[in-house]
């Protein structure tokens, strides 16, 4: 038998989702939509704070800027009016890095690799990307399947 999950790098999860008008209506909702289309959160899912390190890389990136670990604690604590735990906090980040999302360099995040573009467009080239890799290798499959036939 082979270890399958020792060979997994990565998974990519994407959902198409209806769009309805409510979810246009708050930041709030547009995240959580964006955050289950994108896989990064489970549907049903009640814990918030994945969603609040979201909103506060989004609104970095948008600004710009590239937050260190402190910067995020310190807008969620303003977004959330409350002090945040922190190893919650590093392990959604560990998360996100692992998923491809964010990059980490000299001790500030970025979206992506850093590029100042468009978020949908970050999220496009990231997920393209890893898709094309997952592709790459299936085809390789495919030829050596079809081989055998």
């Amino acid at each position: 038998m082979i270890p399958e999950s020792k060979f997994i790098k990565n998974e990519i999860t994407l959902r198409e989702m209806a769009l309805p008008e409510e979810v246009k209506l708050t930041r709030k909702s547009l995240i959580r939509w964006l955050a289950l289309s994108l896989g990064l959160i489970s549907p049903n899912e009640s814990r918030k704070l994945m969603l609040d390190i979201l909103e506060v890389l989004f609104l970095f990136h948008v600004q710009k800027e590239q937050p260190t670990t402190k910067d995020i604690l310190a807008k969620l604590g303003e977004i959330t009016g409350k002090p945040q735990n922190e190893k919650a906090v590093y392990y959604h980040l560990l998360k996100l890095k692992e998923a491809g999302v964010i990059t980490r360099k000299k001790g500030a995040y970025n979206i992506g690799e850093g590029d100042w573009v468009k978020l949908s467009e970050q999220f496009k080239q990231l997920y393209s990307k890893r898709s094309d890799e997952a592709f790459d290798k299936i085809d390789e499959a495919f030829s050596k399947l079809e081989a055998t036939y």
